[in-house]
């Protein structure tokens, strides 16, 4: 009798788990989540037109200022290296 006992109080134990996770997981999280990430968002301060077109040119500028950089000491090493191993 104490055997199926101990295997009524697992079932039980492991059922109540499984519930629990099913309800604090389940939809009502999902919607809180949702309500609470919609009201978050009114709360953010998007830039202006103006702002995101400035930050966009900066973003390229810097990008091409880099890409030229990095070419330039590419060729400088390229031909030193050639120079050295060539001779």
């Amino acid at each position: 009798m104490k055997v199926l006992r101990l295997h009524f109080d697992y079932y039980f134990n492991l059922c109540t788990r499984i519930s629990r996770f099913s309800t604090s997981y389940g939809m009502n999280k999902i919607t809180t989540y949702i309500k609470e990430t919609k009201a978050e968002m009114n709360n953010v301060k998007w830039p202006t037109r103006k702002q995101t077109i400035g930050f966009t040119i900066a973003v390229i500028a810097v990008s091409v200022f880099v890409a030229y950089y990095l070419g330039l000491f590419d060729f400088v090493f390229e031909r030193g290296l050639n120079q050295i191993l060539n001779n």
